[in-house]
Order: C-alpha cells, then sequence, then structure tokens
C-alpha cells in the first residue's frame, strides 16, 4: 500500500473537485470520507447548538460543522465548536487552535476518527473536547497535554457541565430522547 501526504492546499483543491454532499476531512496529511450524517445525528447537533447558544451565545460563537485548521496537515470538521468572538466570524481566516474554547464531537458512528482527531485537539491545545456516544452519555476531556487530555469526565443525561472556559451557567445535558443511532 502507498500512502501520500496531502498538504492543506492540496486538500483544498481535492475539495473544490469533490462531488457535492461528500464529507471530508483532512487529519494529518490524510484524507477521510466521514459517514453521511444521519437523523439522530443531525438532532443531537441541532440539540447542542441551540443549548449552546442559549447559553454562550453572547460570549462565544457557536460553530457548526465548520472546518479548523489545525496545522499545514490537520483541517478537521467538528460537529461544534466554541470560539472566541470575533468581529468578521472568521471570513478573513479559518479558526486556528488559539480561537477555539470547545470542540464537540458526535460520535455515534465515528468513534474511531473521533478518537484520532482528539488527539489532534490535544497536541493542538484545544482545551476542552467533548464526546457525544450513542448511548446519550458525554465524555469531557480537559487539560491538554501532549497528545492527550489529563482528566475525563463522564456524564449521563440529566447532569450539569459547562465548558471550563464559559464556566457558568451550566448546561443541563438532557438529549433529545429516542434519537435513532446514526
Amino acid at each position: 500500500m502507498i500512502r501520500h501526504r496531502l498538504s492543506l492546499e492540496e486538500f483544498q483543491g481535492l475539495l473544490e473537485k469533490a462531488p457535492e454532499g461528500l464529507h471530508l476531512e483532512l487529519l494529518e496529511g490524510e484524507v477521510y470520507e466521514m459517514a453521511p450524517i444521519g437523523s439522530g445525528h443531525a438532532s443531537l447537533v441541532t440539540y447542542l447548538a441551540k443549548q449552546l447558544e442559549r447559553l454562550y451565545g453572547d460570549r462565544a460563537l457557536v460553530y457548526v460543522q465548520n472546518p479548523l485548521h489545525l496545522s499545514p496537515h490537520s483541517l478537521p470538521q467538528p460537529d461544534l465548536a466554541l470560539l472566541k468572538p470575533r468581529e468578521d466570524f472568521y471570513r478573513a481566516k479559518l479558526p486556528e487552535p488559539e480561537d477555539v474554547l470547545l470542540v464537540v464531537e458526535v460520535s455515534f458512528s465515528t468513534r474511531e476518527v473521533d478518537l484520532k482527531k482528539l488527539t489532534l485537539y490535544a497536541q493542538s491545545g484545544i482545551p476542552e473536547v467533548w464526546l457525544v456516544e450513542e448511548g446519550g452519555n458525554l465524555e469531557a476531556y480537559r487539560e491538554p497535554r501532549g497528545s492527550h487530555y489529563r482528566h475525563r469526565l463522564l456524564l449521563e443525561p440529566g447532569e450539569e457541565i459547562a465548558p471550563l472556559l464559559l464556566s457558568h451557567p451550566p448546561l443541563l445535558w438532557n438529549p433529545p430522547r429516542g434519537t435513532p443511532p446514526a
């Protein structure tokens, strides 16, 4: 097997030629084709976007399924991110690690890739990442050190959490019930 590393510029050229609806991400120079977003995944992203906007929208930008420029070889598209506010809404350039307050990945059918992304987020110094599992549990990773996070907090529905850098008010973790798994 021959593997080729792509640069960010090469990847962006590939995106321009990709069929519409194809969801591609660049992780450490490798291109990943992500699974189509199902109704359960979409529902949870919508729920989280609404809750995060309601709680933190006056102090952060809610950034939904858009790219983060982590490095010259990594351009992931997390399901959600909370970004430091900027007047141009990141029109001049994509957000970089120092702009990110929180990343959220809905990890129903993409757990393996999301764990790879978790390593990249830690290496980039992203302060906090939430992974949402198929059963409705939420894993919060905090305090990046090298390629991992020092703290992992597990939440079940009904528990409260707030992003470390925004601290208050807490989000009552209550994902939509009866959500299909994908």
